[in-house]
């Protein structure tokens, strides 16, 4: 037999004096309250290190970010009586409470970026009404939508998998389901119970931490060594104004530009430069790499300029084929840029015939003046008609799949769990989603509440386990957030007294058992 009786919780950790006091005394402004810095308490009186700087704002492009997703608590049940005149025996009229509110997560076309989660990470739907007299149940509460760019791969914190991919505009994917509420007293009515005096509280809503990664979705990725003029061409093909200077990493986030030409229109997007070892974490490329998975196309940079052009494109070309293999059966045009220097003129009629043997189309032009730019579009033009149509589909998964196909509902699964010992500390732990939710929902408030949960334990087997594996008289039982202490007594009236013991305010039956 379980007993009731909490334990109270030991929470880790050390109390911390405050970083700042107030004051009465004589400030800059003449009495009043002045704050005066304090140190942290330290053992060995060490200060503090500095704290170090953070990286400028035109450099912090937020293509992930982390957040917190919380659903909706449902609302708790009520327990009342119908009470009317001339109305005999009006019986239970407990209404039930509101479901809590849904997180969704939809994509919206007008951002660009996850700068939206800069300052807030954490996202709570709001929960249900508590039911009421008369049977009036709760009111259900109003998703929440949290709106992010098309491209966004939502995955797992803990175990990264894809939970969700958003690519078109409107897509939307419930992440963290609402509570069901509480049943009231009403809902408990039977044949052998006719006045129920018990009720659920609501069901905690559904809470995890989750990755999101942006991945852009452009038809042509334009890639390259750095000051090779990829921004310059961007400028030139629309109407974006990305950064332009005469030194290297000019571009520290990506890029969009729409190219309107013959009636038609091309998505261009401009990564930042990549170095040799990008796929490493070297520079700026492992962290905008990303973006150019989704491209159809690929428009190669090279500085016609430089030491070694044909160096420059093998040593890109190979990063982009460590970094994903995938890039190796994208068709790819390669721009030879800078036409307008003498130097690059004369490494075009040296390299010509080399960059011509990688079998790809290659172009020299020159975004600085213009020149053979309308034929590399046009080219990529070409290939697009060529590619067949590309239907980017969104991964979008069942309701049910986040936080399990019962979670919300009223089904659950009772004879699932495991037992943990723990015998140095005589406490045993059960783990079990069914049994945990049960707990949650309990009302302890209520007698009938505690006869509920025993009858639970002894239906599901968890009893009879527990017996077997040689649990004792005071031995600690953990399920979810509840500590009990066990007891084998059966009877009814020891378990009203360990209640009593517990319960500050009990409510339902003043006295057990009734007087015959």
């Amino acid at each position: 037999m379980a007993v009731l009786c909490r334990l109270p919780r030991v929470m880790g950790g050390s109390l911390m004096r405050p970083t700042s006091t107030w004051q009465y005394g004589i400030g800059p402004r003449g009495k009043g309250r002045v704050r005066v810095a304090s140190a942290r308490a330290s053992s060995e009186g060490e200060e503090a290190a500095p704290r170090g700087r953070s990286m400028p704002a035109e450099m912090r492009y937020f293509d992930t970010a982390k957040i917190l997703v919380r659903g909706g608590d449902g609302g708790n049940g009520c327990v009342a009586f119908r009470r009317e005149k001339f109305v005999a025996h009006g019986g239970p009229a407990g209404g039930s409470g509101g479901r809590g509110g849904h997180v969704w997560i939809v994509a919206d076309r007008s951002l660009n970026s996850l700068r939206t989660f800069r300052k807030q990470i954490h996202f709570r739907a709001k929960p249900g009404g508590h039911g009421q007299g008369s049977k009036c149940e709760g009111r259900a509460a109003n998703d929440l939508h949290v709106k992010v760019p098309p491209g966004t791969v939502v995955k797992d914190a803990d175990t990264m998998e894809v939970l969700a991919e958003l690519v078109k505009d409107g897509d939307r994917a419930v992440l963290a389901k609402g509570g069901r509420g509480g049943r009231g007293n009403a809902s408990f009515k039977s044949s052998k119970n006719k006045t129920p005096q018990l009720a659920e509280k609501g069901e905690a809503g559904q809470e995890l931490w989750l990755e999101l990664e942006l991945k852009l979705v452009a038809d042509v990725g334009i890639v390259g060594c750095p000051n090779a003029g990829k921004s310059t061409l961007l400028s030139v093909v629309s109407n974006a104004k990305p950064k332009i200077a005469n030194y290297p990493f000019t571009t520290l986030t990506p890029n969009l530009g729409v190219c309107e030409q013959d009636f038609e229109s091309v998505v261009f997007a401009d990564v930042p430069g990549l170095l040799e070892g990008a796929h490493d974490g070297v520079g700026l490329g492992k962290e905008f790499l990303r973006h150019c998975e989704r491209c159809r196309i690929l428009l190669h940079m090279v500085d016609g300029s430089s030491k070694d052009p044909l160096g420059d494109y093998d040593a890109i070309v190979n990063e982009l084929c460590l970094f994903s293999p995938r890039f190796m059966s994208k068709p790819t045009v390669i721009g030879f840029n800078k036409m307008d220097l003498p130097k690059a003129r004369e490494n075009w009629e040296r390299l010509k015939e080399e960059f011509e043997k990688t079998g790809r189309p290659v172009y020299p032009l020159s975004t600085a003046t213009g020149e053979g730019v309308v034929h590399v579009v046009r080219k990529v033009r070409e290939i697009m008609r060529e590619l067949p149509e590309e239907d980017l589909q969104s991964i979008i998964p069942p309701t049910g799949k986040l936080g399990g196909s019962n979670y919300g509902q009223g089904k659950q699964d009772y004879e699932s769990f495991v037992i943990e010992e723990m015998l140095h500390e005589r406490t045993w732990i059960v783990h079990g989603e069914g049994l945990e939710r049960f707990v949650q929902m309990t009302n302890w408030q209520y007698f009938e509440s505690v006869k509920r949960f025993q009858k639970v334990l002894d239906v599901s087997g968890l009893t009879q386990q527990l017996r077997k594996r040689g649990i004792k008289n005071g031995d600690t039982v953990i399920i979810g957030d509840l500590d009990f202490e066990w007891d084998d007594d059966f009877s009814l009236a020891h378990m009203y007294e360990k209640w009593l013991e517990t319960e500050r305010k009990p409510l339902g039956s003043s006295r057990w058992p009734h007087p015959v």
